[in-house]
């Protein structure tokens, strides 16, 4: 085989499986200076704590892949979370959730609606509804925070199934059902087809704007999902809930290799990108760094991975 051919093979194998080797790689370096990182216990609370993110990250997948953005999920996150505990009060908490997620998919929709019919630049749409969101969130909760009651609610983020936090388990169960749509579905392939090349999908008759604001409608109803598994987690929720988790959850779709351009991702290699921003956080706490030096290594991450993806494309 000749060097062009090997280069080009070994760029293709970086392109693809970066992310699965940069984990590996600093799973490696993180245990050789921290003997307890790979403790089940250690292993098991990155997971736990990678799943409110982790599922949020699922839709902000769909979304950046169909060639939009999604800054209202945090806010988003916040009114779920304090729905999924005020409504209790006049239902059983499982048809508070489902109230919680059909919300979820309503704001998601509104984006889409704005995004694909009004024209509004995504990131402009949903700064806008972001702040409507939060400002709903305050009208809600009056200001102050909502504790949980329920056992059966609080089983949804402190649960186990055998020796497994059931917030794992979930995460596990979603990110397989978003690959499965991703990949499999009709959904999934316009999703890529729109977000690579919108005017091509919409000549070769794919319905352009309708299924652009289902990407948005996923990510409603994930963060959604978010919201609900963090008040269960938490037992409790302030209107200051899920401030900057919209970045988390970008970061880790950019970092498991969703194209900030769209129309290329993976969920499984979203969920890998989630585990390493908590890992990193979860590294350098056993290792006693400054929460502001953690704030400035997990921009370089952000801004590496972002320069490698815009850097391998336009070379390719």
């Amino acid at each position: 085989m000749s060097g062009p051919a090997v280069k080009s093979r070994l760029a293709s194998f970086l392109g693809k499986y970066k992310i699965i080797i940069a984990f590996f790689v600093l799973a490696l370096v993180i245990s050789l200076m921290t003997p307890n990182f790979l403790s089940w216990r250690n292993i098991i609370n990155i997971f736990r704590q990678s799943s409110i993110i982790g599922i949020m990250a699922i839709g902000s997948t769909f979304v950046i892949i169909g060639g939009g953005f999604d800054i209202s999920v945090g806010s988003l996150l916040a009114l779920s979370a304090a729905m999924a505990v005020g409504l209790q009060s006049s239902m059983h908490w499982f048809f508070a959730v489902i109230v919680v997620l059909l919300v979820g998919a309503a704001f998601g929709a509104a984006n889409g609606f704005l995004c694909s019919k009004i024209h509004i630049p995504p990131i402009i749409a949903t700064l806008g509804t972001m702040t409507i969101i939060r400002g709903i969130v305050y009208m809600y909760t009056g200001g102050y925070p909502l504790y949980v009651d329920s056992e059966g609610f609080a089983f949804i983020g402190n649960g186990y199934i055998g020796p497994i936090p059931f917030p794992i388990i979930l995460l596990l169960i979603l990110v397989a059902l978003g690959q499965f749509i991703l990949v499999k579905t009709k959904f999934g392939r316009y999703s890529c087809a729109i977000g690579g090349n919108k005017e091509a999908a919409r000549l070769s008759g794919i319905k352009v704007d309708f299924y652009m604001t289902l990407t948005f409608v996923a990510g409603g109803v994930m963060a959604a999902m978010s919201g609900v598994v963090y008040a269960s987690r938490l037992l409790s929720v302030t209107p200051l809930a899920g401030q900057g988790y919209e970045l988390d959850a970008i970061a880790s779709a950019v970092i498991g290799g969703t194209s900030v351009s769209g129309g290329e991702g993976s969920v499984v290699r979203t969920l890998i990108g989630a585990l390493l921003l908590t890992m990193i956080t979860n590294a350098f706490n056993l290792i006693g760094i400054d929460l502001y030096v953690q704030y400035v290594f997990k921009g370089l991450v952000i801004l590496a991975a972002v320069g490698f993806d815009s850097f391998y494309k336009a070379r390719g």
